[in-house]
């Protein structure tokens, strides 16, 4: 179940109030209120609505500030309470935790750290990270990314919630392959990024009801490709991955701020490539930039599309050699199925189940999933 974590800043600098707010949102919490002092906090946890998680920065004057607020955590035992101070006293640590303080976060904040404490505090009510984010990605123009995101989406949708995201903001045809005209896009998101939360998504989502995919399509108009950021795209994708066991994303090949996002966000990220000199050219710069940005190779999976075992231009062994990676799965040439598939505007994984390329992709989304599967020679 996904719950979203209200919280209430405490904290005597504005200044510090609003990067804290902003660094919180993209996380995907939501800020109830900004508070510089803790006057108003036992009337705010009093109330029905009340938030999950307080953080109040004890500077200055650590101690003082601390003894103010130490009859809440034990008075509002289902409330966190993170403290945040430049004191470094053991005092003053011991204190806060027999107080029943949740977290004493040293300042400066230690970004990796806090966001390690902010996880373990959404697994506790039930939003900790669940999806697993599949990031496709073609290394040429129709070399059939899109149609191998919309069956991979379509074949886990059948055992798990999949939610499909059309990050080609420009040429994108997510909605098209399913054959749907969503009401509402990735940019009404992002006009309302500041409060993203699962009713806003609900509305925007638009599932398809065949395969129960939850798709989120590219903007209609061009120019509304511009209302789409990074600083949005980071707290969609905090709040998606909490409400879905997997969401794909159909990208392009980009290391631009908003792509890099998507990059490293992505558990897999999925090359899609065809056995040619322009794709394998593109796969080989495009895999060299990902090592380059610190991208794992256990997150790069190589698949070769429309693969055919006479006849390619380039030797696959070739390929491996010159991109340091091995090619982690084949999908067979099915021209006739796969245009029928977008003809008809359902996936192959529903409409044909027992083709080949139908099964070939079915197995490939286990494997991404963590199932073993070995793919035949």
């Amino acid at each position: 179940m996904h719950v979203q974590l209200n919280c209430v800043i405490v904290d005597a600098d504005e200044a510090n109030r609003r990067e804290m707010a902003s660094f919180l949102s993209t996380f995907g919490l939501s800020i109830a209120a900004q508070l510089p002092n803790s006057d108003q906090l036992a009337d705010l946890l009093n109330r029905s609505d009340a938030p999950q998680v307080v953080i109040v920065n004890l500077d200055p004057g650590a101690m003082d500030n601390l003894h103010k607020i130490g009859h809440l955590p034990r008075q509002f035992h289902n409330v966190s309470f993170f403290v945040l101070s430049q004191v470094l006293d053991p005092n003053l640590l011991m204190e806060a935790m027999h107080l029943g303080v949740k977290e004493f976060v040293p300042l400066p904040i230690n970004e990796q750290k806090f966001t390690a404490a902010l996880e373990r505090l959404a697994s506790v009510h039930g939003m900790g990270k669940r999806a697993k984010i599949i990031n496709v990605i073609p290394t040429i123009g129709g070399c059939g990314a899109t149609t191998i995101a919309c069956n991979l989406a379509a074949s886990l949708a059948q055992s798990r919630r999949t939610a499909l995201l059309d990050m080609d903001l420009v040429r994108g045809g997510v909605g098209g392959y399913f054959d749907m005209k969503p009401r509402y896009t990735i940019a009404d998101v992002m006009q309302s990024a500041e409060r993203v939360d699962r009713q806003l998504l609900d509305n925007a989502l638009a599932v398809h009801q065949r395969t129960n995919v939850a798709i989120l399509a590219r903007p209609d108009l061009l120019e509304d490709t511009q209302r789409v950021n990074q600083p949005g795209l980071v707290r969609l994708l905090n709040i998606i991955s909490r409400m879905f066991d997997a969401v794909v994303i159909d990208s392009t090949m980009s290391v631009d701020p908003m792509y890099a996002t998507t990059l490293q966000s992505a558990d897999t990220n999925v090359i899609i490539m065809q056995l040619n000199v322009p794709s394998a050219k593109n796969a080989e710069r495009f895999v060299a930039t990902l090592r380059r940005m610190g991208v794992e190779s256990s997150k790069i999976k190589i698949v070769v599309n429309r693969f055919v075992k006479k006849g390619w231009d380039i030797d696959p062994v070739e390929v491996e050699r010159a991109l340091g990676l091995k090619i982690s799965w084949l999908i067979p040439n099915d021209f006739k199925t796969a245009i029928a598939a977008i003809n008809y505007g359902e996936p192959f994984v529903i409409s044909t189940p027992r083709a080949e390329i139908s099964q070939c992709i079915s197995e490939f989304g286990q494997m991404l999933m963590g199932k073993v599967v070995s793919q035949a020679a």
